[in-house]
């Protein structure tokens, strides 16, 4: 009996010093019609980097198309951390379809998660820019499956490619009730106590507090950007429960140094 209590105190004592340090991951989205070079600069970056992998919030291509995917595969063959993806709009364009997507990317659905040391990910699709009854119901409960406490979880965050409406985003190409699906969307966060938010969708760069909840869009990996916005990426930290983002600035290649 007294070895069982020791074996799970030790347990407990490694699983909370697996997480007990910080690490970090980047951020980036709409890759599209990059013709400027910032998508392989910032897979660059994060390759060089003690960032463990990058998150594609979405838009990797202008059109599901064989030649665009092929451009697409060369461009990120070199990189040799993990990279977690989020379909798009444009995945859709040209007969693309959830499935196929989820196809290429060997995922169980267009809408998955996955953890990564202390935190869980939970991935939405909402490319057609809208929450429907079933995807808000699919992610109530992959994070009722994965609460905080539970294996070690500090951590969740949850991503998709159009940011919620929110007091400061009013993201396009959404239903019209994307405001009300929105605010389910965040009684879902709330009750399961989410860190934050990120997606991409709108070509600019814009962090809010949502109710308490970090909301992130990182919209300039390459496509044409809102006036007045830069390219780059954001650089998330996570340690311990707490989630903080830093902006990084990508200059086109023309005027890289």
């Amino acid at each position: 009996m007294r070895r069982t209590v020791f074996l799970i105190a030790l347990l407990s004592t490694l699983l909370w010093a697996a997480n007990a340090f910080g690490w970090a991951f980047a951020v980036c989205g709409d890759s599209r019609d990059d013709k400027d070079g910032i998508f392989p600069q910032i897979l660059s970056a994060v390759d060089n980097s003690d960032m463990e992998f990058l998150l594609h919030t979405g838009d990797m291509v202008n059109n599901d198309s064989p030649r665009e995917w092929g451009m697409y595969r060369e461009t990120t063959a070199r990189f040799r951390k993990p990279l977690r993806v989020v379909i798009g709009n444009h995945e859709l364009y040209g007969g693309g379809k959830p499935e196929k997507f989820a196809e290429r990317f060997g995922l169980p659905g267009a809408s998955w998660s996955f953890n990564h040391k202390d935190a869980h990910f939970a991935i939405v699709d909402n490319a057609k820019g809208t929450f429907t009854d079933n995807t808000l119901a699919g992610l109530d409960r992959d994070l009722a499956a994965h609460p905080k406490g539970k294996g070690g979880i500090t951590t969740l965050i949850v991503a998709m490619h159009v940011p919620p409406r929110t007091g400061g985003i009013f993201p396009h190409g959404t239903v019209s009730d994307y405001g009300e699906r929105s605010a389910k969307l965040l009684a879902i966060l709330k009750r399961h106590g989410v860190d934050a938010v990120l997606s991409g969708h709108e070509h600019m760069q814009h962090v809010e507090d949502w109710e308490g909840i970090l909301v992130l869009v990182s919209g300039g990996a390459g496509a044409p950007m809102f006036p007045f916005q830069w390219y780059g990426y954001y650089r998330i930290d996570v340690e311990n429960g707490w989630v903080r983002e830093s902006f990084r600035r990508v200059l086109p290649a023309i005027k890289a140094r």
